[in-house]
């Protein structure tokens, strides 16, 4: 049974993250939308309020892309702060990689689309620094967007050290997981990963234990069998670029999305046309 919120009336809890939701909910003009709110548990933390609030930052600065969950508005109901966003209808790419007799159409247009939008988040001046499948949301016809912005920071002019080491172990590159300075080949790196677990179902750096894996991913010499070698069908040059994104350095990832992505493009036979906002574009 559909429960008021606001001007809201929410219909069906989604998701449950640590400290959020995500309803499908319906408008005062009954259009579906999506209604992401602080759980109690974010209510109650600290520090949950002003990540949340630094995702709507986010939000209200980036111009639209299709492969960035669209913002709709804001606002707060009895005390509990909300953002409105487009409805997906679809699963999230981990959900999705889960499911033992479910295939995902097109995996090449998934990978790309997966760069178009983290390569349009970084020429915003935004890095995400929590890039995983669980904040990839694929439609049910494969149109695949990137969400959840609440541990994004600007990227910095040289690698910064931040406070506060946040984001998915598994995803993160070394220099993030021991606190060092970073930059947004972090997210590179998290893209690496991800691409690697669409293609293999397996995570590059294996281990019987939590704490095997994360000292394989923490060794410099530690071998990742390539993708290829995992999946015949991948072509050599896309496993080779692949590898290239988690590289232990960050001076030997892409130094950009930018170029990331047009090899990309240029690996997979697909002609790449940036998205230019409507305020840059030129005769």
């Amino acid at each position: 049974m559909a429960k008021r919120f606001g001007k809201y009336l929410l219909h069906e809890c989604v998701t449950q993250g640590g400290i959020t939701e995500i309803w499908m909910a319906t408008d005062e003009f009954e259009n579906v939308v999506a209604v992401r709110k602080l759980r109690g548990s974010g209510l109650s933390s600290s520090s949950a309020p002003k990540m949340f609030k630094a995702g709507l930052k986010v939000h209200r600065k980036l111009s639209p892309h299709p492969n960035i969950i669209r913002y709709i508005n804001e606002g707060k109901t009895n005390g509990t702060p909300y953002m409105v966003l487009e409805y997906i209808q679809g699963a999230d790419l981990k959900a999705l990689m889960s499911r033992e007799h479910d295939m995902i159409d097109n995996v090449a247009d998934v990978l790309v689309q997966m760069a178009d939008g983290l390569e349009h988040l970084h020429d915003r001046g935004w890095m995400h620094l929590d890039y995983k499948p669980e904040n990839i949301m694929v439609s049910l016809n494969s149109h695949v967007s990137l969400i959840d912005f609440d541990t994004a920071q600007k990227i910095p002019r040289k690698p910064k050290k931040y406070p506060k080491v946040t984001g998915t172990p598994a995803y993160m590159p070394p220099e993030q997981l021991k606190g060092e300075a970073m930059d947004q080949r972090a997210d590179i790196y998290a893209w690496g990963v991800t691409a690697y677990e669409l293609l293999t179902q397996l995570r590059p750096f294996g281990g019987r234990t939590p704490e095997e894996t994360r000292r394989n991913h923490l060794d410099e010499s530690y071998f990742v069998k390539p993708v290829h070698q995992h999946n015949p069908q991948v072509p050599i040059a896309l496993s080779q670029l692949i590898q290239r994104c988690f590289a232990y350095q960050p001076e030997a990832r892409f130094p950009s999305m930018t170029i990331l992505n047009a090899q990309l493009h240029n690996v997979l036979g697909v002609q790449h046309h940036p998205v230019v906002p409507t305020s840059l574009a030129v005769a």
